[in-house]
């Protein structure tokens, strides 16, 4: 089993990810995803995998959209979990998908979910039949809500619904009022498309379906979240379950405000993204606007099987992993100083990174953790290169040293193929 640290992030996908036949390879190979099909199909009274075979456009609909989503999402969860050991993450999601991470949570059980899924899109579908979205490609936020402030009235509502990125943004409201905003857009340079839905999603316009879902939330029985949630709407985190109705309800109001979670999360130091869900979304944005960290997708696609060997792959034992650490620490103390350098260097190059490697070790070795990520080692391995070179040691030499400090020919060679001293 492997383990994972809160320097890892579980992201859950919205509407926009499904696709025709989602979910046949997932039952086909797992006895769990059949399992939650089978159990869903007999909450919604149809055949789910059935109905994302989309023969008859079923796909289309929001009512089939979202529980197949979710259901799709909580399937590649339960696999990637039976597999790893997840006890330290970080869980959101995009707009339904916060959904999703609520339920991986054990926020609120599977079953229950099902149902309130169903009363969610349902909800949404009813409110009107005069909304719809556009998508907007070139311009900031702070450009497309300003055109949304100007052009919103009481009766021809438009406003943002999704921050997805830099420069993709989703706005909702009725169809005139998105048709003069594509107007007044397009005139800043901006590409803006109208996407293929009647829902207004993240806008007043779904107020009734706010307070529909909100009292049925609060009628059912919520547990505490087993990982700290992020809002989607405002990047808040939360955990406990008389916060779950009110956050879950009130996104359906709000914009999806995606950089702002991201922010938080990369705030908090987490480096890898994983998406469950269908599709690969998420994981494109996040790959886009921060190419310096990891981002995985885990759904049928992209090979379950060979993501989940990756992901192992980049795991070292937190045993092995002390025992190289505290090599380093010896090698850092016991070597003297073969060049000059000031006091204020000193501090910057080697007493400040010779604490984090001091205090990384120190919480490795309370941890209860079996495995580390091989990238957080690796950032390790630099700083305690980047010592040796100040005090002036060339490569070969460390390399030289190291290796009589780890005393492990098999272990100077896992670390020297893994770690940056190559």
């Amino acid at each position: 089993m492997e383990g994972y640290r809160l320097n890892t992030a579980i992201v859950f996908p919205g509407q926009g990810s499904q696709y025709d036949s989602m979910g046949q390879e997932l039952c086909e190979n797992y006895q769990i995803a059949r399992d939650l099909y089978n159990e869903a199909s007999d909450i919604l009274g149809y055949d789910l995998l059935k109905a994302c075979e989309n023969k008859n456009g079923e796909l289309r609909n929001t009512v089939i959209v979202q529980p197949a989503i979710l259901v799709y999402s909580i399937a590649c969860w339960e696999i990637f979990k039976k597999n790893n050991d997840v006890k330290q993450l970080y869980l959101t999601g995009h707009s339904l998908g916060e959904l999703s991470a609520v339920v991986a949570a054990d926020g609120i059980p599977f079953a229950k979910s099902v149902e309130l899924v169903k009363l969610r899109a349902t909800a949404m579908s009813e409110c009107t039949q005069e909304g719809g979205m556009v998508v907007c490609f070139g311009l900031s936020g702070e450009e497309v809500e300003e055109v949304c402030r100007r052009l919103d009235t009481d009766d021809n509502h438009v406003t943002v619904a999704n921050f997805n990125s830099t420069n993709q943004i989703v706005l909702s409201g009725h169809k005139n009022a998105l048709e003069l905003a594509s107007i007044e857009l397009q005139k800043k340079g901006a590409v803006t498309k109208i996407l293929p839905v009647s829902v207004p999603a993240h806008s007043r316009l779904m107020k009734p379906a706010e307070i529909r879902f909100q009292a049925a939330l609060q009628q059912t029985q919520m547990n505490d979240c087993q990982y700290p949630i992020f809002s989607c709407a405002t990047g808040q985190l939360y955990s406990k379950a008389d916060e779950i109705a009110d956050q879950l309800s009130k996104q359906l109001t709000e914009s999806v405000r995606w950089p702002k979670v991201m922010d938080v999360l990369i705030n908090k130091d987490v480096d890898t993204f994983i998406e469950m869900g269908p599709k690969t979304i998420l994981t494109d944005i996040i790959k886009m606007e921060y190419p310096d960290y990891r981002a995985i997708p885990v759904n049928e696609k992209n090979g379950i099987h060979s993501i989940l060997n990756n992901l192992n792959e980049n795991m070292l034992k937190v045993e092995e992993t002390i025992h190289f650490l505290q090599a380093c620490l010896r090698v850092i103390i016991g070597t003297p100083f073969k060049a000059k350098i000031d006091k204020q260097d000193f501090e910057r190059e080697i007493h400040s990174p010779y604490q984090l490697i001091k205090q990384e070790l120190k919480e490795m070795k309370e941890s209860k953790q079996i495995t580390v990520d091989s990238h957080r080692v690796a950032s390790l391995s630099q700083q305690f290169f980047s010592i040796l070179t100040h005090k002036g040691f060339h490569k070969n030499e460390t390399l030289e040293i190291l290796k009589l400090s780890i005393a492990n020919p098999n272990l100077y060679s896992k670390y020297l193929k893994i770690n940056s001293f190559k």
